[in-house]
């Protein structure tokens, strides 16, 4: 009689999409705050955007935010790491399902915005 129960390794990887998904359910809001400075700042000099007229605080507030999503982004990598490490996954393949995870959700609310606000709901309670 074969064996139904799921292997090892395939139980293995729920650990990398839980925290993943998790991750990138956090991501909208650093990626945000990273098109935000690039639409006042470098994109308006070249003239591809406008700056926002209400902001006068400069520019040392949004680098202290990029620092902040500079963190968002090492710590991800590190507990990728750790995880990858720790249940010895493959390279190749964790990788290939950890970034869309990430970048997965910002991609689905930029292109269904309406997702968005669905998301911007859900994290109400904080």
């Amino acid at each position: 009689m074969p064996d139904t129960s799921a292997s090892p390794i395939r139980i293995a990887w729920l650990v990398p999409l839980t925290v993943n998904a998790l991750f990138g359910y956090l991501a909208p809001l650093p990626m945000g705050l990273v098109w935000y400075f690039l639409a006042d700042y470098p994109l308006a000099a070249l003239g591809l955007t406008e700056r926002d007229p209400t902001d006068n605080d400069g520019i040392l507030p949004h680098l202290i935010v990029l620092g902040g999503v500079g963190l968002f982004l090492a710590l991800w990598a590190a507990i990728n790491l750790a995880v990858r490490v720790l249940l010895k996954l493959p390279a190749r393949s964790y990788w290939l399902v950890s970034i869309p995870l990430l970048f997965g959700p910002l991609i689905v609310a930029g292109i269904f915005p309406a997702v968005y606000g669905l998301w911007k709901m859900s994290l109400a309670w904080l």
